[in-house]
């Protein structure tokens, strides 16, 4: 991954992106290291650096950036704050754009925002800063608050507030008779803030005592408020969500400058004569850390972009729409949170000794994401949240009157069902109309079973058709569908392109691969199946093995070699071969499952056409590497619906298990890990495809989270199974007509058939070296057969 990748901000749409650049480049000026190495030491109210910055924030409109004009702010939105606190957050700022900012700005604007009309224009001018006292959730504050004349007195311990030794105003939340409210602390002696030393130096906090402290009321609930969508409880509840939002995203900026920071370390420096970048070790950490990265993006960006451009209160804001708001924002909460904390304490390993000193600035990264984990809550208590959440939302996505749960799709699809409507409609008509219609996948050419669209939207399409009740072929003809179409579009000859993209979408023809063979799997170039050409024919003999489907196959897609005597990433030539030539013979291979689903396939003397070729003979490997890249986003993206797939299996057998009494807390908390780590892969496939463009080897992530999370499901769901687990269906081989990558229903078979997903389409280790490698830019592994003549090489 180069330097401008890691400096590429979260996409937030244009506006967002725009004021995220003017924001880096006033912080490449105002806030260099030695900005923040001043803040360790000079923490102050008149500390030298502190008045530049602040100014800086206040020129650039910062303090009042999501709130409405009316009150005197740009009303550019949760987007805009998202996009300011990434770049703040790179650079570990210190500010208190956060906590004025953020944390009391938002809890004026949508709680109080006439009681509080006057301080929000304040805040807004940047005239004076406030924070914001109370416990870490606002429904959970440790203080209260009682009547007292015409005013009301707090007492309570606040344990971390906020820049509150530099702030002019203070806010705080505290339990009334009919819940938390929101009170305009006044400045008396009753207000004792301890001296203490925060771990992150660069973010003052403190704890805060009040003892019968005046204060004011700003939004007071009364009886029944609790169970109003507008009341001051939900209200609160709105405010602090967007916070967690915003903070996420302050994370995710800070981990991916740290990252970077380490990643280039690792290129440069060098060890046993060589760079640490090389070794596979480190390797394999660089680019899990990218991919924890990943996440962190996809869920803080889907959370953001769910809430549009105004503050997400009016009247449609309802019990529902902060329920959405608090899955999304306890999500990116506890993806986030984590992330940071595993990325900053890596950095630290990873730079070895000059990473444990004061000097270096990765101890200053490790505590900014330790302290902003526990700033608003545990990631712990987020999922505990997302619990009932999760079980809610998915209970209402199985509903048969639920809306469809994908992005927005064409006129041209819905036009199509009510042309073509499923149920009347024979299967395979139905696909044969689809891919005249340019459906099959929009993203082709016209002519070739696409629209020209952007790939982003194929997915949209394809669920669309699925929730019409539409069949999915997708685990029937995997290969053909996820890897030999896209390979015949992008290098096949019109002929070739006429005979195979409609027979195949239609599933008239099924499609295996032949590429893996006994001594090539995961070094493929260095196979050893020959290819001769004799007149208009090449003949072919050798074996092949792993073959999904080749057993049920109508065609293959074949690698071979045609010269020897060159380097063996040269001389390979790609075949569409027709899998009932003479000489094919396949043997079933039967798994550890019991099934026979993949074979091994022995060519003898096969006499395969010339016009068979994809692409130029000698050009093999090329034309692999679309096969391989879109290999590993079929399988690794192979399903973008919401609680569906591995998850969703695992949720039904948590409530189950939970009817039966057997699933306890313990099992809730990892049912919202794995899930929560199946949604941040899954909004990272979409992510991926909202770029469009051809796979690249970003493709190797997709892959590496679906085969790590379908094994961790799998193994929780044979867990929540109890004594059932340990029994399976059976063990005969069946017909195996169809591909298992994504699981079955018997759990157990499942799990067991998951053990083969960090294997096929490339093992996990290959490809947390093609994460490094193609995408963090580290040094290659050594490959000392790279020039050698393919013949002269030592082969297994």
């Amino acid at each position: 991954m180069s330097r401008s990748q890691f400096d590429t901000p979260l996409d937030l749409g244009p506006d967002a992106a725009e004021l995220s650049e003017v924001v880096r480049r006033w912080l490449d000026r105002a806030c260099p290291p030695s900005v923040v190495r001043a803040a360790l030491t000079d923490r102050g109210p008149d500390a030298s650096w502190r008045a530049p910055l602040r100014s800086g924030l206040v020129a650039l409109g910062l303090p009042g950036l999501a709130i409405g004009s009316e009150h005197g702010g740009a009303g550019a939105g949760v987007p805009a704050l998202a996009a300011a606190a990434e770049q703040l957050g790179r650079a570990l700022c210190p500010t208190d754009q956060f906590s004025s900012g953020v944390l009391a700005t938002l809890a004026l604007a949508l709680v109080a925002p006439g009681a509080g009309e006057t301080l929000l224009k304040e805040l807004a001018a940047g005239d004076v800063t406030a924070t914001l006292a109370g416990g870490a959730e606002p429904w959970s504050t440790p203080l209260r608050a009682t009547p007292d004349g015409d005013a009301w007195a707090l007492d309570g311990n606040a344990s971390a507030v906020l820049d509150v030794g530099t702030a002019d105003r203070l806010l705080a939340i505290a339990t009334t008779p009919h819940g938390p409210g929101l009170f305009l602390v006044k400045s008396t002696p009753a207000v004792l803030a301890a001296t203490a030393t925060p771990m992150d130096l660069t973010r003052p906090v403190a704890p805060v005592e009040f003892r019968g402290a005046l204060c004011r009321p700003l939004a007071v609930p009364a009886a029944g408020d609790d169970g109003r969508d507008d009341g001051v409880r939900q209200r609160l509840r709105a405010a602090y969500h967007l916070s967690c939002l915003v903070l996420a995203a302050e994370q995710v900026g800070a981990a991916s400058r740290i990252l970077e920071v380490t990643v280039e370390y690792v290129r440069t420096r060098h060890q046993f004569g060589r760079a640490i970048g090389s070794f596979q070790a480190v390797k394999h950490r660089c680019a899990d850390l990218l991919m924890i990265l990943e996440s962190m993006r996809s869920v803080v960006r889907d959370g953001v972009l769910s809430l549009g451009d105004e503050l997400p209160f009016g009247p449609e804001a309802t019990g529902r729409v902060i329920d959405d708001l608090a899955l999304a924002a306890d999500l990116a909460r506890s993806v986030a949170s984590d992330g940071f904390l595993a990325i900053a304490a890596a950095a630290v390993q990873l730079h070895g000794g000059i990473g444990f000193t004061w000097e270096h600035d990765a101890h200053l990264y490790l505590k900014r994401a330790r302290s902003t984990q526990l700033l608003l809550g545990t990631p712990a208590q987020s999922r505990q949240r997302m619990l009932p959440l999760i079980l809610a939302d998915a209970e209402r996505s199985a509903m048969p009157s639920a809306a469809p749960a994908v992005a927005q799709v064409p006129a041209e699809v819905t036009d199509f069902l009510a042309a073509h409507p499923v149920a009347g409609t024979d299967d395979r008509e139905l696909r044969g109309a689809r891919f005249d219609r340019g459906l099959a996948m929009p993203h082709f050419a016209p002519g070739r079973g696409g629209l020209g669209w952007s790939s982003a939207l194929s997915g949209a399409v394809e669920a669309t058709f699925l929730q019409a009740g539409a069949e999915d072929w997708s685990a029937r003809n995997v290969i053909g569908l996820g890897m030999a179409m896209a390979t015949i579009h992008a290098h096949g000859t019109p002929e070739q392109q006429q005979a195979h993209l409609r027979a195949c979408f239609t599933g008239e023809h099924i499609w295996c691969q032949l590429f893996s063979e006994p001594g090539a799997g995961s070094d493929l170039a260095g196979l050893a199946t020959r290819a001769v050409l004799e007149g208009d024919h090449f003949v072919v003999t050798g074996q092949k093995v792993w073959t999904s489907l080749g057993h049920v196959a109508d065609f293959g897609l074949l690698l071979a070699r045609t010269d020897p005597d060159v380097p063996k990433h040269h001389g390979l030539t790609y075949f569409l071969l027709d899998m009932r030539l003479p000489g094919i013979e396949i043997r079933p291979l039967r798994q550890l499952t019991g099934e026979a689903e993949f074979n091994e396939v022995h060519l003898d003397q096969v006499r395969v056409p010339a016009s068979a070729v994809l692409g130029d003979a000698g050009d093999g490997w090329r034309v692999a590497m679309t096969t391989l890249m879109n290999e590993r986003v079929a399988i690794g993206g192979g399903r973008s619906e919401r609680h569906g797939g591995a998850i969703g299996v695992a949720i039904a057998g948590y409530r189950a298990a939970r009817q039966r009494g057997t699933a306890g807390p313990a099992q809730g908390d990892r049912l919202v890990q794995l899930w929560a780590q199946g949604e941040a892969a899954r909004l990272t496939n979409l992510r991926a495809a909202d770029r469009g463009g051809d796979p690249g080897p970003e493709g190797s992530i997709a892959k590496l989270q679906m085969a790590e999370s379908n094994q961790a499901v799998y193994d929780f769901c044979v867990e929540l199974a109890g004594a059932d687990g340990l029994y399976v269906d059976t063990y005969e081989p069946g017909g195996g007509k169809a591909s298992g990558v994504f699981g079955g229903d018997d759990v157990r078979k499942a799990w067991l058939r998951s053990l083969a997903n960090s294997i096929e389409g490339g093992t996990s280790e290959v490809l947390r070296n093609v994460l490094g490698e193609r995408t963090l830019g580290l040094p290659g592994e050594p490959r000392v057969d790279r020039d050698l003549p393919w013949n002269q090489t030592i082969r297994s």
